[in-house]
């Protein structure tokens, strides 16, 4: 028990060598007596998923919840009301002996109910006597951590299940609990020996230290985030700015934050803020805000040999990176670049063994980027400012052109073609036509079609790759009407509290550690037959959208109803949802299906179409579910199955079809198409109604105006900007001149 005193406030390294249970440590909950309400909330939080993820159960999913912040809110009262917990008491007790959750609890392989004596137990494992014991056997000295033995003797398998899901819901996959007669216990054993002697050697002495060394992140929140990964972190100020002070095997860590970017180009030096002498000089100022920020951090540096620069794994971060290292190096004489792909301890602990050096290619990509806007932007902003007298409005070499196509898509709304569309048993048509008159006589002599089956077919389908920056946005949109600058809001505080890896990416490919994350999951869930593990793409340093957890969400609200998260929203919940399950399935074997190439006869027109009427196996549609439809054969009546629509030719885009448009066109990056749809509706040029973008009359002013004369609307034209992208990517790869692509703009600039 996490009671016992010998499992508390020891901190004896030298002495405590092994933590024996005799028995998985659980937490018996009496559903009769009067007992500690916090444990009730423990057990009935463990059920909670059990319940959420079984369709006949899931109606009972909303009396639980509400049980749960009941519960929560009384375990925070000195003095709970007595017969407002009692009665909550009983309400869960008949629930629990219900007879269809106490079959559910009697199947499951991680939750016990016990009778003794008349008396109903529900028993869960105690995940804080678990760590509370093993910590004791495992502490940090000068020199490292000690080694240390935690041997279980399971006598209730369920508990220990249960046990191994509450570890993995803290700490991921950092605790593995390994069979005894899998390891070399002697070995093990005399490694803690030889570990003891060293560590009595060094009492005493204090020629060995833990090197200190500072940690520079981007946000406050992922630097608390990463100091809470090794114990409650020391906290101090340095002029406003707040550093975590924590200790991992062999450093001594002070982390602390930048803020995002410290320094911007100049606006007055040079040709808006680039120098030319014999080549091109940016010439940065510290943002305006972030003096004391500057400041502290210089003044931090002072203390450190070593400073580790952890800003996000892209070209902005990297030139973030490069200014910390700007920064700090008049002091610090040792600098590196540290990079992760997700905010976890195991990533973390990693990214400090195999830090490197600053990408300088990356930063000159971003030189270029930045410089690029600035030219093209400042330039054509300035202009549109006097002839519009508007000091807000602005251009540039993506946001122009992207506005270009929501005018273009709104003049093709505008126009109207007529539909025909037939739902019979799961089946739709769907008959176009540009003459209403010759739509309206189709509609009104269509009574019967005529649907022949072809060959039997049997097809396999295989999952959707997971997820990408542009896909997430535009599902978030579609589905849930998420603005894509909440959308990537919810994504970054998912990233920075350690649910997601990073967010901010093009590539679909999966790493080692995200393979065994799904495979857990899915022979948990399913069965170990469900899984096929795969890469999506091979090599980069970039990964896909994907959970750093085995947590579903039903997990995660379970977690938050017991009041073990905070700060959840129901945007994070779906977005979360939308992520776990996409990933999910991108590793779940293929389902194969049986079904026909179906042609069909309405008067004169002629559809043909494949249909799938039967899932021979079983796959991803665990988790996405496919729609199976059983088609009639043959003379069909539809005179009461058809109906006339008139709709505009195409739809207007939304803000996530947008996205999805402007990575297909090849425009903007991960990192900013969130900003060039937010700056359109800033602007003013863009409104949003019912989920749509519509063009205003200012913004198509601004448009047609720089579209009037061509030498100005060159540079806002897609072709330009696609071409600037691509020399963008071969300055990262080390494969182009910044200089030379810098002095090529500069001469199509004078040219205007």
């Amino acid at each position: 028990s996490y009671r016992n005193p010998l499992a508390r406030g020891l901190d004896l390294p030298e002495i405590i060598r092994y933590a024996i249970f005799y028995g998985v440590p659980k937490i018996s909950v009496n559903l009769d007596l009067e007992g500690n309400v916090k444990h009730l909330l423990l057990a009935l939080s463990s059920l909670r998923p059990l319940i959420a993820r079984d369709k006949n159960l899931e109606k009972h999913i909303a009396t639980v919840d509400r049980w749960l912040k009941t519960l929560n809110r009384y375990s925070n009262m000195i003095n709970p009301p007595k017969d407002k917990v009692d009665e909550l008491r009983d309400n869960i007790k008949r629930f629990i002996l219900s007879e269809e959750i106490y079959q559910k609890i009697n199947t499951s392989d991680d939750i016990s109910i016990r009778e003794e004596d008349g008396k109903w137990s529900l028993v869960v494992a105690d995940i804080t006597g678990y760590l509370q014991a093993s910590g004791r056997t495992s502490r940090l000295y000068v020199g490292g951590i000690s080694k240390g033995l935690s041997y279980i003797l399971v006598d209730d398998r369920k508990v220990f299940n249960n046990l191994i899901r509450k570890a993995r819901w803290w700490f991921s996959s950092d605790i593995v609990f390994k069979n005894a007669n899998t390891v070399d216990i002697d070995k093990i054993l005399q490694e803690i020996d030889e570990d003891r002697i060293r560590i009595r050697r060094r009492e005493g002495r204090r020629d060995d230290f833990l090197r200190p060394v500072m940690v520079i992140v981007e946000s406050p929140h992922k630097a608390r985030t990463i100091a809470n990964f090794f114990g409650k972190p020391i906290s101090r100020n340095i002029d406003g700015q707040e550093l975590y002070e924590v200790i991992t095997e062999d450093k001594y860590l002070v982390i602390t934050s930048s803020f995002g970017h410290i320094f911007d180009l100049n606006k007055e030096m040079g040709y808006f803020g680039v120098l030319e002498n014999g080549e091109f000089i940016p010439v940065y100022e510290t943002i305006e805000g972030k003096e004391n920020i500057v400041n502290a951090l210089r003044e931090a540096s002072k203390e450190f040999d070593q400073i580790l620069v952890a800003t996000d794994p892209d070209t902005e971060g990297e030139k973030i990176s490069w200014d910390l290292k700007n920064l700090c190096a008049v002091f610090a004489k040792d600098i590196k670049r540290m990079e992760f792909h997700e905010v976890t301890k195991r990533a973390i602990l990693n990214s400090l063994k195999e830090f490197r050096d600053v990408n300088e290619n990356l930063v000159k990509a971003q030189v270029v980027r930045r410089i690029s806007d600035r030219w093209v932007g400042f330039e054509l902003s300035q202009l549109i400012q006097r002839v519009f007298s508007r000091n807000y409005l602005s251009a540039g070499r993506v946001q122009t052109p992207v506005l270009g196509w929501v005018i273009e898509r709104a003049k093709e709304h505008s126009k109207r073609i007529y539909l025909v569309i037939i739902r019979r048993e799961g089946l739709e048509l769907r008959f176009e036509f540009e003459n209403k008159e010759e739509a309206q006589k189709f509609f009104n002599s269509l009574t019967k079609i005529e649907v022949l089956k072809e060959k039997e077919k049997v097809e396999e389908k295989i999952p959707l790759p997971p997820y990408t920056t542009d896909v997430i946005l535009k599902d978030a949109s579609d589905r849930y009407k998420l603005s894509v600058s909440r959308t990537m809001e919810v994504l970054q505080d998912l990233f920075e509290r350690g649910f997601i890896t990073y967010h901010r990416t093009d590539s679909t490919r999966v790493s080692d550690t995200g393979i065994n994350i799904a495979k857990e999951y899915i022979t948990e869930q399913f069965g170990e037959e469900y899984f096929r593990g795969r890469t999506w793409g091979e090599g980069g340093a970039h990964e896909c959208i994907r959970p750093t957890r085995v947590l579903d969400v039903e997990d995660i609200k379970s977690m938050i109803y017991s009041g073990e998260l905070e700060g959840f929203s129901k945007d994070h919940l779906v977005v979360y949802d939308l992520i776990f399950k996409r990933f999910i399935a991108s590793q779940m074997r293929n389902i194969v299906l049986k079904g026909y190439d179906v042609t069909i006869k309405a008067l004169d027109k002629v559809q043909s179409m494949e249909v799938f009427e039967e899932i021979i196996q079983d796959g991803f549609n665990k988790v996405f579910p496919i729609k199976i439809v059983r088609v009639p054969e043959g003379e069909v009546d539809v005179i009461n199955n058809k109906f006339f629509y008139t709709v505009p030719k195409v739809p207007l885009f939304t803000q996530g079809s947008l996205v999805e448009e402007m990575k297909r066109r090849g425009l903007g990056r991960p990192s900013t198409y969130a900003t060039i749809v937010s700056r359109l509706l800033e602007r003013g040029y863009v409104i949003e109604k019912n989920g749509y973008l519509i063009p205003t009359s200012l913004g198509e002013k601004v448009y047609n105006y720089l579209n009037s004369n061509e030498d100005r609307f060159r540079f806002v034209k897609e072709d330009f900007t696609r071409e600037l992208e691509g020399l963008m990517d071969k300055v990262e790869n080390g494969e182009a001149d910044y200089q030379e692509i810098l002095k090529s703009l500069r001469n199509e600039l004078r040219k205007n």
